[in-house]
């Protein structure tokens, strides 16, 4: 035996069989490969770059891919990363596992949910979700055995989203295992199954001695229309903790209780202010128009949760629109999102100061009222500072943030694009990714011509690689492709694939350069865009990219490559 030959089958008994036999077929059936024996030792040696840079030298040679190989290529550097020691490259694999939205990487997904590092198995579950068959749901049940709590709640979760039938007896189950102070996490989930072993728990957590799990009880037997349950809610009404009281009340109006309207008169004179504007709310939901003339009244007063309220009532504006002039910040805000809710044109001449930042630097935190109710919005000065101290409170600022820019477009999308325009030329980084995937989705003629205009803007490269991207996804005629591709090539030895539980930005930083975070996600966005629609120069690229950029970003580009070869 040569020692060729002695190496090639050492390496096919040292590795999982499975892959490599695949890409074996794939040579044989295509015999024109060139150098496919040597391809194939280098992918069993772990030798992905020194592979990759074999199928680059033969494909300059003949001038044609062979998807099917590079399939496999794909498949091959993702289980190579995943059987890494390093719980990155783990990482990194799964992720490349999830995007490539292709069975034969699901194996990765299913051994990443039974990894040591819970991280990982967080990822590997919520991946698994999307998976609507026995192996999945078997995968979410063998994580129940996870020695992390956070692993063991986010697999109940899971199985209790897909109605699994064991599902309340695990959630139950690992409900006892937990401090009460988490118990507040359960009613959301038994009230989601709807099932009667669930229901009897969730009845039973109603009268729990702890009032935060009773007002988690109650809010999501509203939330999930749960009418079963009414008869209990109905006895909370006279509760002394006012906080119940406003929760109660909140649920006989989202659960249209006619019975219960008596009641609900008498607490609209009730000294707390939430359980009055709760019982107001609840006898409009019930058929009492006149109630509103109150709601509106306690608007005038500056109360917040009034003012949220009206946001829902598209026939009374007026009080929305006398609000919006007021010095208060908090009553401007919450004001101009009720104009917003209700699509008034009104609101796109106030929403603007919200969204372009200025020296205030404001961040937007969600308020809510003792019994969980209502929900308002508050403006806190120096964002920068409390999103360093508090990183999770940027997630709700963004996406308020975001939600203000498409229900602009919904109500008038001439004023988008100008808005638009506006934030392209604030170089607001934070609102530049939604701004051009909406001026994508309109795809009008004024929508590409501002994306265009700006797609050439000096000093603002995240401004530009943005349009460049949404025109080339949209296949405007133009360099926007190439451009893309240079910039993809020109950041391959930075490693650019990185993940942070929460994404933070410094704001005060300058917008002339990207930040790793920026150009990680640029990054995806662009080569997911070569992938979908199997751009063949954008594959060179893909391809280019694995085999001489950073090392760490070839595991996760890998997903992209299967994506883009299917």
């Amino acid at each position: 035996m040569n020692p060729r030959t002695f190496l090639l089958l050492a390496g096919l008994l040292s590795h999982p069989p499975s892959i490599y036999a695949a890409l074996e077929s794939a040579i044989l059936l295509n015999p024109t490969t060139p150098h496919a024996g040597r391809l194939l030792f280098l992918l069993q040696q772990g030798e992905d770059q020194q592979a990759l840079r074999l199928y680059q030298a033969t494909f300059q040679a003949s001038g044609q891919h062979d998807f099917e190989v590079l399939h496999q290529i794909g498949l091959s550097v993702l289980e190579h990363g995943f059987q890494r020691s390093d719980p990155e490259s783990q990482l990194l694999a799964l992720f490349g596992a999830s995007i490539s939205a292709h069975e034969e990487a699901y194996p990765i997904l299913e051994e990443s949910a039974k990894s040591r590092y819970p991280e990982i198995q967080l990822v590997a579950l919520q991946a698994l979700a999307h998976f609507q068959n026995d192996r999945a749901d078997k995968a979410l049940l063998r994580a129940l055995g996870a020695p992390s709590l956070q692993v063991r709640y986010e697999a109940v979760h899971q199985l209790c989203k897909k109605k699994h039938p064991q599902a309340a007896s695990h959630a139950e189950s690992l409900m006892y295992k937990t401090p009460v102070e988490c118990w507040p996490l359960f009613p959301p989930l038994f009230a989601m199954i709807g099932d009667p072993h669930s229901t009897q728990v969730l009845r039973r957590l109603r009268a729990h001695s702890s009032t935060t799990v009773r007002l988690s009880a109650i809010i999501s037997i509203a939330k999930h229309d749960r009418e079963d349950l009414l008869p209990q809610i109905r006895q909370q009404l006279t509760h002394l903790s006012f906080a119940e009281q406003e929760a109660s009340v909140y649920a006989c109006g989202c659960l249209k209780d006619e019975s219960s309207i008596p009641k609900l008169e008498k607490l609209t004179r009730s000294p707390y202010s939430t359980v009055s504007l709760a019982a107001l709310w609840a006898l409009y939901q019930l058929g009492k128009p006149e109630i509103i003339q109150d709601i509106e009244e306690a608007a005038r007063q500056e109360d917040l949760f009034a003012i949220t309220i009206l946001g829902s009532l598209p026939d009374h504006s007026h009080i929305l629109l006398a609000l919006v002039k007021q010095s208060d910040l908090l009553v401007r805000l919450n004001a101009s999102l009720s104009l917003l809710e209700q699509r008034h044109p009104e609101a796109l001449g106030t929403v603007e100061e919200f969204l372009i930042r200025d020296k205030r630097d404001l961040a937007f935190i969600p308020y809510y009222s003792p019994g969980r109710a209502f929900k308002a919005w508050k403006a806190v000065m120096s964002g920068t500072r409390l999103f360093e101290e508090h990183p999770e409170a940027l997630r709700d600022h963004a996406e308020l943030k975001e939600s203000i820019l498409e229900k602009v477009r919904e109500i008038d999308a001439e004023r988008f694009i100008a808005l638009a325009h506006r934030i392209f030329i604030a170089r607001q980084q934070d609102l530049i990714p939604k701004t051009t995937a909406l001026l994508e989705e309109m795809g009008s003629p004024e929508a590409i011509a501002c994306l265009k205009e700006h797609q050439q803007q000096p000093g603002a490269p995240l401004v530009r690689h943005y349009c460049n991207l949404a025109l080339y996804r949209l296949q405007e005629p133009g360099p926007y492709g190439q451009l893309l591709r240079q910039w993809v090539e020109g950041q391959s030895q930075t490693e650019l694939i990185r993940f942070t539980p929460i994404e933070t930005k410094e704001w005060d930083r300058g917008a002339y350069t990207l930040t790793p975070e920026e150009s990680s996600k640029l990054l995806v966005d662009a080569l997911q865009a070569f992938a979908a629609h199997q751009d063949t120069q954008g594959i060179e690229t893909l391809i280019e990219v694995m085999a001489n950029g950073h090392v760490k970003n070839k595991y996760a580009l890998a997903g992209l490559l299967l994506r883009a070869t299917q």
